[in-house]
């Protein structure tokens, strides 16, 4: 709950900020040639290149089976990097690495890494605001205590807004869901039954560092 209280604290200061700001970019904006009419500043690039950190504390959805017990939305922390290109049309790509660690008693704590490429369409709403909508595929794979253990495929799908601090600094946040994918391991019993997948799913919320190229 600590979490949740902190990222929403965060949020709001972010939505203050914005309110309070003065305007940094140019007065008039025009709709690019995209579906839902995003703007684009004029003037600027076809491709909008940014970089991306993300702090991601979050939950793992999915029932996770131990040989002591089964367990359901169990919390940690995670951190992601990424490249994100947009072009003017509002459709674009990126590419990320996601890393997520969560303890469990009995010592096992449980690395989850993602590494893919996305599909990204988005764009201006206004001035200062970006939206995106993001869908990926990629490698994933899970570490017990620092080990590694299996390796598999993963998904991603992100909602996420950002606040243009300046022409090339600002501060995104949002909700991510991934899903990771192995094959199952039958010396174990408690894999056996096949209403349970070999795999993780989880929520995060995301906030973090956008540089604008």
């Amino acid at each position: 709950m600590k979490l949740v209280k902190i990222t929403i604290i965060l949020f709001g200061l972010i939505a203050w900020h914005s309110a309070q700001a003065q305007d940094l970019f140019l007065d008039s904006l025009e709709v690019g040639d995209n579906p839902l009419g995003f703007e684009t500043l004029k003037d600027q690039k076809k491709m909008e290149h940014t970089f991306i950190v993300n702090y991601m504390p979050g939950w793992i959805t999915s029932k996770v089976l131990t040989p002591y017990k089964d367990y359901s939305w169990q919390d940690g922390q995670g951190y992601e990097v990424g490249y994100r290109c947009l072009f003017d049309s509002g459709y674009g790509f990126a590419f990320n690495y996601c890393h997520n660690q969560t303890n469990y008693p009995f010592g096992y704590k449980l690395g989850l890494d993602y590494v893919g490429a996305s599909f990204v369409y988005g764009g201006h709403i206004s001035q200062k605001w970006i939206v995106t909508t993001e869908i990926g595929l990629g490698y994933a794979d899970y570490t017990d205590a620092g080990r590694k253990m299996k390796d598999g495929f993963g998904t991603k799908y992100a909602l996420g807004m950002e606040n243009l601090l300046g022409k090339v600094v600002g501060i995104g946040f949002g909700l991510s869901y991934h899903t990771s994918t192995f094959s199952k391991d039958k010396d174990y019993d408690y894999y056996d039954s096949d209403k349970y997948r070999n795999g993780f799913n989880r929520l995060s919320f995301n906030l973090g560092l956008r540089i604008y190229l």
